[in-house]
């Protein structure tokens, strides 16, 4: 930046302190560039906060003063105090828990501290300290985040005096302050684990296990509501981590046990106050390549949310994140030698990256669960009941199978990644079915296993017949091709409803699947056949419904390289 571009009006007599040799010009590039573009930053910043206030009003204020109108004539949850009083410790530890573990987890592709990617491309290039570009916006991502922990903390603290365990001047401050320092403490932990790959790492590789501990607390939760409740575990949880200190004093205020809220409350301020303290050393760390990819990420998945595309939102995501080491698993696979018959090797490459990526499986083994759960419940029912149970375990069956389908995703986004092959493109789309086909019946059989000897003997029966249907609708959702222009702008005529299109034009094949597999499971078999062949007519229709899909992928691929 030449002195003359700096301008003598702006700062000509700005103080130049020199560090190894470079001069700072952090004051007056600050001060040039709030003169040269402070008026439209700041006139942008007044329609966002308008914009949000408007659907803060519209949506959070109409709930807050109806449920605030009601809890000043009568307690409307008055009858459910007794499960809410059982369920309010582990309940506020769930709600601490899953709030922090979100806010930290979105530091592995956003973080706090980001920043527009001009200033990451221009501004941090010139000599000026980087602790007071990067501050501002961290402290701006830290006051979004306190908003959003006071705007819940206050639906809490009217939650829990509606159902008269409280007066709210009583649990507001109760509530909001330590949902505050939960925030910032969060937010923090967040900019730690952006300024550093090997945290960053970590909680990578933690996720599932925080997951994990997440729902288990919700599950204690809804367990403390129906009446079985541990008080030796609620304890070792209240005083776990912050997410307990900060349910002590709700505690309190309730008139709950919580003789120790004070210390607590004391260990939860005297955290949040170091934590600040060492924000500005952590904001100061942040590399610039982060930075850098943080703001593509950002970018990305923003375009990615005005197309309702949500494939280009999750791929923005991931590409932001760092490349991690991998485990000794991924290291011994990568030494494994590929097959030497070319009509292997896409099963080969399907099958290192599910070994590469084993969170996918594990994933795609804890859905089946529900999925198998809501199967047996809807082979004992009959009517509307059997065709939502059907419909639902059916709809976790697709979640499960689409774990194993990123290698297609993978190629569908990009069709260079098969140009290794002299195969037809469309033979190589169908050959993705292999390996998630395999691995989703091998799965569904041992699961099923117990349910066979049990209950239900053709429960193996209903995994062989449901697997291949889910895998077509997961490649159809894999190759299905880009929205056109005339679904985006729905017009006057169809009152905008571009982005509902959108979503249509994006799940048809996943939607057919799902309700041709949830018919054919849950439908009765018509009047004279033998009941020993329902089973086996089912899976033949199963079949044939899967044919006829993997049909349609063909289709979809052999159009994405001849649109």
């Amino acid at each position: 930046m030449s002195r003359t571009a700096l301008g003598t009006g702006v700062g000509e007599s700005a103080e130049v302190r020199r560090k190894g040799g470079v001069a700072d010009r952090t004051a007056e590039t600050t001060q040039w560039l709030r003169a040269r573009r402070g008026a439209g930053r700041a006139r942008r910043f007044a329609y966002v906060a308008y914009v949000a206030l408007v659907l803060l009003l519209g949506w959070y204020g109409m709930f807050v003063i109806g449920l605030f109108h009601e809890i000043g004539h009568r307690r409307p949850l008055a009858d459910s105090a007794d499960a809410v009083a059982r369920m309010l410790p582990s309940g506020l530890v769930f709600a601490a828990l899953a709030g922090f573990f979100l806010t930290v987890r979105d530091a592995l592709w956003r973080g706090p501290v980001i920043l527009p990617r001009p200033d990451v491309d221009w501004l941090l290039a010139l000599p000026v300290r980087r602790r007071p570009v990067l501050l501002p916006w961290f402290a701006l991502s830290a006051g979004i985040w306190a908003l959003a922990a006071l705007l819940l903390g206050f639906v809490g603290v009217l939650l829990i005096a509606a159902a008269d365990l409280g007066r709210i001047g009583l649990l507001a401050p109760a509530c909001l302050g330590p949902a505050v320092c939960l925030a910032l403490l969060a937010v923090v932990g967040a900019a730690v684990v952006e300024r550093s790959r090997k945290a960053a790492d970590r909680l990578h590789r933690a996720t599932p296990v925080l997951l994990l501990a997440v729902l288990l607390s919700a599950v204690q939760a809804v367990a403390a509501a129906q009446g079985y409740r541990s008080k030796v575990l609620e304890t070792v949880e209240l005083w776990s981590g912050p997410w307990g200190w900060a349910a002590q004093p709700v505690l309190a205020a309730a008139g709950r046990s919580a003789p120790l809220w004070p210390a607590a409350l004391a260990l939860l301020v005297a955290a949040t106050a170091a934590a600040l303290v060492y924000a500005g050393k952590v904001v100061d760390e942040v590399p610039v390549a982060v930075l850098r990819s943080r703001a593509r990420a950002s970018g990305g998945v923003l375009a990615g949310i005005l197309a309702v595309d949500m494939r280009s939102v999750r791929l923005s995501m991931t590409g932001g994140q760092e490349v991690r080491s991998r485990g000794r698993v991924e290291r011994w696979a990568a030494r494994l030698s590929p097959p030497r018959s070319p009509g292997l090797l896409v099963a080969w490459r399907d099958a290192m990256g599910l070994i590469m990526a084993p969170r996918r499986p594990g994933l795609m083994a804890l859905l089946l669960v529900p999925a198998g759960a809501a199967a047996g419940a809807a082979a004992g029912t009959r009517g509307g009941t059997a065709y939502l149970t059907a419909a639902l375990a059916t709809l976790f069956g697709y979640f499960a199978a689409s774990q194993l389908l990123e290698p297609a995703r993978l190629d569908a986004d990009d069709v260079r990644r098969t140009a290794w092959s002299p195969r037809p493109y469309e033979r190589l789309a169908l050959e993705h079915a292999l390996v998630p086909t395999l691995v989703l019946v091998v799965t569904g059989c041992l699961l099923a296993v117990p349910v066979a000897l049990s209950a239900h003997t053709t429960a193996p029966l209903v995994v062989l017949a449901a697997a291949p249907v889910l895998v077509a609708a997961g490649l159809l959702s894999a190759y299905r091709s880009p929205v056109p222009v005339w679904v985006l702008y729905g017009g006057p005529v169809l009152g905008d409803a571009g982005p509902i299109l959108a979503m249509l034009w994006y799940a048809v094949g996943p939607m057919v699947g799902v309700a041709g597999l949830t018919v054919l499971l849950a439908a009765p078999f018509p009047a004279g056949i033998p009941q020993a062949a329902d089973p086996l007519g089912r899976l033949a229709a199963c079949w044939v419904l899967a044919l006829l899909m993997f049909r349609w992928v063909l289709g979809r691929a052999r159009k994405r390289v001849r649109p």
